[in-house]
């Protein structure tokens, strides 16, 4: 913990003393009041990274004590304040509601542990990082550089961006806030819950159990997260009225940001899986391969951007996070496979579900289309997203049992 509270701790500093020349990597000279707004939010959002920093650190330690509901309670308790900031304060904290609404996440989650941790009789005492072994060393290593490359992916995406049409940066950001909802709900819970089987399968040497396991567990995540995702893009334009349309956010800023969520929620999907890819290739201590995914994912997008900049197509760049995601997902999915052994057939198994899931989608989704849009009011808004919702869910479990998509997954994990 002490080590994490140093590197932490230096980062929102760092974020503090360089905000300008950090904020000028990242935003177009062309725009200077996005730039002076830029460094405005970096200032406050600068503790967050010793926040999110600890409350991740902590929510490792309680997977270890075995409570997994609780830490699920916490990321749920999190998400929830989240979204009760953005709906609430939106209108009154203008620009500053999105690191307020971060900050907001991480101090109840960290809170929430903290009160369990202590139950356990555990409580913090600073020292120093003494020997920490090879293992560690090499793997963290490989995820600093991981990590390093996302973070000048990041910049790099914010620079792109704020060179488009103005408020473009702004919704993007808006969509991913609630992009991220769905990401911390379902991948980073489901991802927590399994790494201590991965752990215990890596230990064992059992790679043919590690890798079923692994099968089911991303087929469940990409049903769950598709389904979800799905009706968030058929419904995009009314949540964003329903959630942010108030104060300065206008007409024009509610359909460019429902643009920007449909265009960037689907990417919850390749990130949900990947993290749960991830945990087991870290249990493997396959670190290289984590680099690869890493360097992946953070070329495709940067080459999405550069692409989307020369031709001026906002809406390709606004799909880098998507492209880049997928990319980084198919190369992790190679890499894993070759780590737990070559299984017969198993590419093209893989393959044909993933089709047959693409298909029921696309064909759910056209059906839902069918239906009428009515925004007259907020009550109206409302019952257009039920319904929606409604005959998507219907459509999509149909047709997902209809070919076979369930076939396989069990009601439950059995040791």
């Amino acid at each position: 913990m002490t080590l994490i509270l140093l590197v932490a701790g230096a980062g929102a500093l760092l974020g503090w003393l360089l905000a300008e020349p950090l904020t000028a990597l990242a935003v177009s000279e062309k725009q200077p009041q996005v730039k002076a707004l830029a460094i405005g939010q970096l200032y406050w959002l600068a503790p967050a990274v010793l926040l999110l920093a600890v409350s991740e650190t902590l929510n490792a330690i309680l997977i270890a004590y075995h409570r997994v509901i609780l830490q699920s309670f916490a990321r749920l308790l999190g998400a929830s304040s989240t979204l009760a900031v953005l709906a609430l304060f939106a209108g009154v904290l203008q620009s500053h509601v999105l690191p307020i609404s971060f900050i907001a996440a991480q101090v109840a989650t960290t809170l929430v542990q903290i009160v369990a941790l202590r139950r356990h009789g555990l409580s913090f005492q600073p020292a120093w990082p003494g020997r920490l072994g090879e293992r560690f060393l090499t793997v963290s290593g490989a995820l600093l550089v991981s990590y390093a490359a996302s973070q000048a992916y990041a910049v790099f995406e914010k620079h792109t961006l704020s060179s488009f049409a103005v408020g473009l940066v702004s919704s993007f950001q808006y969509a991913v806030t609630l992009t991220n909802v769905l990401i911390t709900l379902v991948g980073v819970t489901l991802s927590n819950v399994l790494w201590p089987r991965f752990l215990d399968y890596a230990a064992s040497e059992d790679r043919s159990r590690l890798y079923a396991e692994i099968s089911v567990a991303v087929r469940l995540t990409l049903l769950v997260m598709g389904w979800l995702c799905a009706l968030i893009w058929l419904n995009a334009a009314a949540l964003i009225e329903l959630i942010y349309a108030r104060g300065a956010f206008d007409l024009a800023a509610v359909a460019l940001t429902a643009d920007a969520l449909r265009m960037t929620v689907f990417a919850a999907v390749p990130i949900s899986a990947g993290l749960i890819m991830g945990r087991a290739l870290i249990s493997l201590g396959a670190a290289r391969n984590v680099v690869v995914t890493g360097l992946t994912t953070a070329l495709v997008g940067s080459a999405t951007l550069a692409m989307a900049y020369m031709l001026d197509s906002s809406a390709l760049a606004l799909s880098h996070w998507l492209l880049a995601n997928f990319a980084g997902l198919i190369i992790q999915a190679l890499l894993l496979t070759r780590a737990c052994g070559v299984f017969p057939g198993s590419h093209e198994r893989a393959a044909w579900w993933l089709a047959r899931w693409v298909a029921v989608l696309v064909l759910a989704g056209i059906a839902t289309q069918t239906i009428p849009t009515v925004q007259h009011d907020i009550a109206a808004l409302a019952t257009d997203i039920v319904m929606r919702s409604l005959a998507f869910s219907a459509l999509f479990l149909g047709l997902a049992q209809v070919t076979g998509l369930f076939s396989g997954l069990p009601i439950s994990w059995k040791r």
